[in-house]
Protein backbone atom coordinates (compact mmCIF):
# COMPACT_ATOMS: atom_id res chain seq x y z
CA UNK A 1 0.00 0.00 0.00
CA UNK A 2 1.20 3.70 -1.03
CA UNK A 3 2.77 5.13 2.36
CA UNK A 4 0.34 8.28 1.84
CA UNK A 5 -3.16 6.07 0.49
CA UNK A 6 -5.14 6.01 3.53
CA UNK A 7 -6.58 2.43 4.49
CA UNK A 8 -10.16 3.77 2.94
CA UNK A 9 -8.99 4.72 -0.51
CA UNK A 10 -6.50 1.35 -0.55
CA UNK A 11 -9.76 -0.86 -0.07
CA UNK A 12 -11.17 1.64 -2.60
CA UNK A 13 -8.83 0.61 -5.17
CA UNK A 14 -8.82 -3.15 -4.24
CA UNK A 15 -12.97 -2.83 -4.84
CA UNK A 16 -12.45 -1.01 -8.13
CA UNK A 17 -10.29 -3.38 -9.76
CA UNK A 18 -12.17 -6.46 -8.25
CA UNK A 19 -14.93 -4.71 -9.69
CA UNK A 20 -13.19 -4.03 -13.20
CA UNK A 21 -11.99 -7.93 -13.55
CA UNK A 22 -15.96 -8.97 -12.53
CA UNK A 23 -16.77 -7.28 -15.50
CA UNK A 24 -14.10 -8.65 -17.67
CA UNK A 25 -14.35 -11.82 -16.52
CA UNK A 26 -18.48 -11.46 -17.28
CA UNK A 27 -17.92 -10.91 -20.45
CA UNK A 28 -15.61 -13.75 -21.31
CA UNK A 29 -18.09 -16.41 -19.73
CA UNK A 30 -19.62 -15.95 -23.72
CA UNK A 31 -18.62 -18.74 -25.70
CA UNK A 32 -18.76 -16.70 -28.88
CA UNK A 33 -16.96 -13.92 -26.88
CA UNK A 34 -13.84 -15.83 -26.61
CA UNK A 35 -14.07 -17.07 -30.41
CA UNK A 36 -14.24 -13.88 -31.58
CA UNK A 37 -11.55 -12.61 -29.18
CA UNK A 38 -9.14 -16.12 -30.11
CA UNK A 39 -10.00 -15.17 -33.97
CA UNK A 40 -8.89 -11.86 -33.50
CA UNK A 41 -5.55 -12.65 -32.12
CA UNK A 42 -4.75 -14.42 -35.01
CA UNK A 43 -5.55 -11.83 -37.57
CA UNK A 44 -7.58 -8.77 -36.61
CA UNK A 45 -10.90 -8.28 -39.05
CA UNK A 46 -13.84 -6.79 -40.15
CA UNK A 47 -17.29 -8.11 -39.01
CA UNK A 48 -17.63 -9.80 -42.66
CA UNK A 49 -14.24 -11.56 -42.09
CA UNK A 50 -15.24 -12.91 -38.53
CA UNK A 51 -18.73 -14.28 -39.82
CA UNK A 52 -17.12 -16.10 -42.30
CA UNK A 53 -14.44 -17.27 -39.97
CA UNK A 54 -16.92 -18.36 -37.51
CA UNK A 55 -20.05 -19.16 -38.75
CA UNK A 56 -22.10 -16.87 -37.10
CA UNK A 57 -24.59 -14.14 -38.16
CA UNK A 58 -23.58 -10.59 -38.83
CA UNK A 59 -26.28 -9.23 -36.51
CA UNK A 60 -24.10 -11.62 -33.56
CA UNK A 61 -20.89 -10.89 -34.57
CA UNK A 62 -21.48 -7.36 -34.32
CA UNK A 63 -23.35 -7.52 -30.95
CA UNK A 64 -20.50 -9.56 -29.50
CA UNK A 65 -17.92 -6.98 -30.79
CA UNK A 66 -20.20 -4.33 -29.30
CA UNK A 67 -19.63 -5.86 -25.82
CA UNK A 68 -16.65 -6.58 -26.20
CA UNK A 69 -15.12 -3.03 -27.02
CA UNK A 70 -17.48 -1.14 -24.66
CA UNK A 71 -15.63 -3.58 -22.17
CA UNK A 72 -12.07 -2.46 -23.61
CA UNK A 73 -11.19 -5.77 -24.88
CA UNK A 74 -10.91 -4.89 -28.54
CA UNK A 75 -10.37 -1.54 -30.32
CA UNK A 76 -12.45 -0.34 -33.85
CA UNK A 77 -10.76 0.94 -36.39
CA UNK A 78 -12.38 2.73 -39.71
CA UNK A 79 -10.94 1.08 -43.45
CA UNK A 80 -12.74 3.14 -45.65
CA UNK A 81 -16.62 1.83 -45.30
CA UNK A 82 -15.27 -1.00 -43.31
CA UNK A 83 -14.48 -1.30 -39.63
CA UNK A 84 -11.84 -3.58 -38.44
CA UNK A 85 -11.66 -5.07 -35.15
CA UNK A 86 -8.22 -5.93 -33.42
CA UNK A 87 -7.51 -6.91 -29.87
CA UNK A 88 -6.93 -3.70 -27.58
CA UNK A 89 -3.65 -4.89 -25.74
CA UNK A 90 -1.64 -7.67 -26.20
CA UNK A 91 -2.63 -8.70 -22.17
CA UNK A 92 -5.87 -10.14 -23.91
CA UNK A 93 -4.31 -12.69 -25.66
CA UNK A 94 -1.78 -13.80 -23.14
CA UNK A 95 -5.19 -14.02 -20.85
CA UNK A 96 -6.46 -16.20 -23.69
CA UNK A 97 -3.84 -17.95 -23.88
CA UNK A 98 -3.32 -18.98 -19.42
CA UNK A 99 -7.42 -19.24 -19.72
CA UNK A 100 -6.78 -22.31 -22.57
CA UNK A 101 -4.32 -24.43 -20.09
CA UNK A 102 -6.71 -24.33 -17.60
Amino acid sequence: MDKGMGKSAARQEASDSAASAARIFSVLCEPARLEILSALAKKGGCVSALQLALGRSQPNVSQHLRVLRDCGLVSAKREGRKICYSLAKKEVSQLLAVAGKM
